[in-house]
C-alpha cells in the first residue's frame, strides 16, 4: 500500500509539472483578442449585465441635456410651457429702500410698481390717510413739486429680518445738511403679488415742528380723566 501511495503521488507531481511547462508559453505574452466571429458558437454578449459607470451616466446627461436644447431651438413656443425659471421676489427691505431711492430722484414711474393697487398710505400730518395707488402718486406727486432734489431722504435704520414687514427710522437732508424738523419713522407691509413683493400698508410718523414737551403729559391725563368720567366721549375720536 506504501508503495502504492508513493508511485501516485510521485506521479501526481509529474503531471502538475508538465502541465504548467505546458501553460508558461501562454502566460509569458499578453492573450489576444478573438474577432467576434472565431467565438464559440454558445459564446454571447445578450444576457450578460453592465453596471453603468460613472462615465455612461454622465453621457446620459448631456445626452438628455443636448435633446433638451435641440427641443428648445425647434420649437421654441412648447419649450417655454413645459419649462420655467423661478424667480425669487425682491426682499421686503430692499422695496422700501427703492421706494425711498425713487422719491429722491423724482421718478414715480418707478414708485408705481413699488405701491399695491389697493395700498393704504398714512401720513400722520393729515387727518385721513391715502387710498389706492392713484391717490399715494398724486399727493407724492404735489411732494416732489413742492420741493427738489436737493432734498433727500437719509435711511438712519432699516429691518431686514422680516419679509412681510419693515421699519425705517430716516431723516431729511438739505444738500448734505440735516434739514429742521424732519425726523420720522415709517413702517411698511409688504405682500408678493402677481410674483411682485409690493407695499400694501404704509404710515409716517414725522417730528413735530412745535414741541410742546411736558404739556403733552398734562394734556394726556387731562383727556384719560375726562374718558373715565364719560366713556361715551370714547366714540367721539
Amino acid at each position: 500500500v506504501k508503495a502504492i501511495r508513493a508511485f501516485c503521488k510521485s506521479n501526481s507531481r509529474q503531471t502538475t509539472m508538465s502541465f504548467t511547462l505546458s501553460l508558461a508559453p501562454s502566460l509569458a505574452s499578453p492573450p489576444s483578442l478573438l474577432p467576434p466571429h472565431d467565438l464559440p458558437p454558445f459564446f454571447s454578449l445578450r444576457n450578460t449585465i453592465l453596471k453603468p459607470t460613472i462615465a455612461t451616466r454622465t453621457r446620459h446627461r448631456l445626452l438628455a441635456s443636448s435633446c433638451l436644447a435641440a427641443k428648445a431651438a425647434t420649437s421654441p413656443s412648447e419649450t417655454a410651457n413645459d419649462f420655467f425659471l423661478e424667480t425669487t421676489p425682491t426682499p421686503a427691505h430692499e422695496v422700501v429702500s427703492s421706494f425711498y431711492a425713487a422719491i429722491n430722484v423724482h421718478d414715480l414711474s418707478s414708485v408705481t410698481d413699488l405701491i399695491a393697487q389697493d395700498c393704504v398710505y398714512e401720513d400722520l400730518v393729515f387727518s385721513s390717510p391715502f387710498v389706492g395707488r392713484t391717490a399715494i402718486l398724486d399727493f407724492f406727486g404735489k411732494f416732489i413739486e413742492a420741493t427738489s432734489t436737493d432734498l433727500q431722504f437719509v435711511i438712519d435704520e432699516i429691518s431686514k429680518e422680516d419679509t412681510s414687514a419693515v421699519g425705517v427710522s430716516w431723516h431729511l437732508e438739505w444738500k448734505g445738511k440735516n434739514f429742521p424738523f424732519s425726523k420720522g419713522c415709517s413702517f411698511y407691509k409688504l405682500e408678493v403679488i402677481d410674483g411682485k413683493r409690493q407695499i400694501v400698508y404704509g404710515r409716517d410718523c414725522v417730528e413735530p415742528a412745535i414741541k410742546p414737551g411736558d404739556t403733552v403729559l398734562a394734556a394726556i391725563k387731562g383727556v384719560t380723566w375726562l374718558l373715565q368720567k364719560f366713556p361715551q366721549l370714547a366714540d367721539q375720536f
